[in-house]
């Protein structure tokens, strides 16, 4: 092995755990609940000693801490890569309209695809954390904040293409974020028969939308 490989490869393999770890965290968090989820059963999904758990992560607060980064980051780069790929002008009525549309299926992606996970953060919004997740309980707000920062900036282009009326132009922003968090609701507290229609509920949110806030 040359000089230098050997410092790539541990690391390679620390990441490698350090995914593994998280993939068995959300199971288990989504199953058990955050207050009922244990470390080791973490370990024991995940593949890897209880000792190794710790060594990635000091405890239950920084691990779900870790998890929801994680997915933070995700999240936001699945909105970004989504809004980069639309070639209609952002100046125009069209453009806004693709972007809102890739906006609004990257979230909605992002969701599926960590559906159970969703759906026990949405439930443990009843509930306060704060003393048993100090660290971790800040992440989801912080993480909305970004992507409504990301929507508030694609609204006020909605309007400058005149694709949305400017006297809502404060409350739109607020209002399709509002219809994106009533999809996760219903995910969460309504049985839904089937896998749940991505394009079908991004096209009858957005005919909503602008059937009330467009030009």
């Amino acid at each position: 092995m040359k000089p230098g490989q050997q410092p790539a490869l541990r690391q390679r393999i620390r990441e490698t755990t350090a995914e593994a770890i998280l993939a068995a965290a959300e199971e288990v968090f989504a199953s058990k609940g955050l207050h009922a989820a244990h470390m080791g059963e973490i370990a024991a999904l995940a593949g890897v000693a209880v000792g190794t758990l710790y060594n990635h992560f000091a405890d239950r607060d920084a691990l779900l801490a870790g998890l929801l980064e994680d997915r933070r980051v995700e999240m936001l780069a699945r909105i970004d890569d989504a809004l980069a790929t639309v070639a209609s002008p952002v100046t125009t009525p069209t453009g806004f309209r693709d972007r809102l549309r890739a906006f609004l299926m990257a979230v909605l992606t992002h969701k599926q695809a960590h559906r159970r996970f969703f759906q026990i953060l949405m439930q443990g919004e009843i509930g306060r954390y704060q003393e048993t997740f100090p660290s971790a309980c800040h992440v989801p707000t912080a993480t909305m904040q970004e992507v409504f920062s990301r929507l508030d900036k694609l609204m006020k282009q909605g309007v400058r293409a005149r694709a949305l009326r400017a006297d809502i132009a404060d409350l739109a922003p607020v209002l399709f974020m509002g219809m994106i968090r009533s999809i996760m609701i219903r995910d969460t507290f309504v049985k839904i028969d089937g896998n749940t229609d991505l394009v079908g509920d991004a096209d009858r949110l957005l005919t909503f939308f602008f059937q009330g806030a467009g030009t």
